[in-house]
């Protein structure tokens, strides 16, 4: 005997398997939108973390910038030390310098041969003026003045006969450059 199945599995199979496919897929469309919103929510966390980074952040920036605006306080005053400081030296420099020119011009002075009526220093430039015997005298004050460290050139201006108390002694001009600062 010939068995016939008169229920239709054949389309009952097939309707299963397109229900399971359905059903795989809802499945599977449910588990991706999971899926996303669980990187969703992954990625909103790390945004607020880096948000409450940021407040904290800004509010410590808030709280250094007072200290950054001391330090500029401070190097601002510093620069205005450094710069009163070298005002000082130049000063001082100034003063051991005008010291030091007088010395030599001093040491440099033939004894009682010679005399200065003027003396005029200008930054760099020493201006002398006074009265020798003769010239001789003019030119061994100038000889001893080039050999000076201090002076770096020294140069005769003019020199004319004068008569002081019945006396010719010759009146004379001197430039003197002053070597170094």
């Amino acid at each position: 005997m010939i068995a016939i199945n008169l229920l239709p599995v054949r389309e009952w199979k097939k309707k299963e398997a397109v229900r399971q496919q359905i059903s795989i897929f809802l499945l599977s469309i449910v588990l991706l939108v999971c899926l996303l919103f669980a990187v969703g929510f992954g990625i909103q966390g790390k945004i607020s973390a880096q948000r409450a980074e940021l407040k904290r952040l800004e509010a410590q920036k808030a709280r250094l910038a007072y200290v950054n605006d001391k330090i500029k306080q401070v190097q601002e005053k510093n620069k205005e030390i450094e710069t009163k400081f070298k005002a000082i030296e130049k000063l001082q420099e100034g003063r051991t310098r005008t010291v030091k020119v007088l010395d030599e011009v001093v040491s440099s002075l033939p004894i009682d041969r010679l005399w200065l009526t003027k003396l005029d220093l200008k930054g760099k430039k020493l201006l002398l003026s006074g009265i020798a015997l003769d010239n001789h005298t003019v030119a061994l004050f100038m000889r001893r003045l080039q050999s000076a460290s201090i002076f770096k050139k020294v140069r005769l201006g003019t020199t004319h006969r004068k008569k002081v108390q019945g006396h010719n002694l010759m009146e004379f001009d001197l430039d003197v450059l002053i070597a170094g600062s």
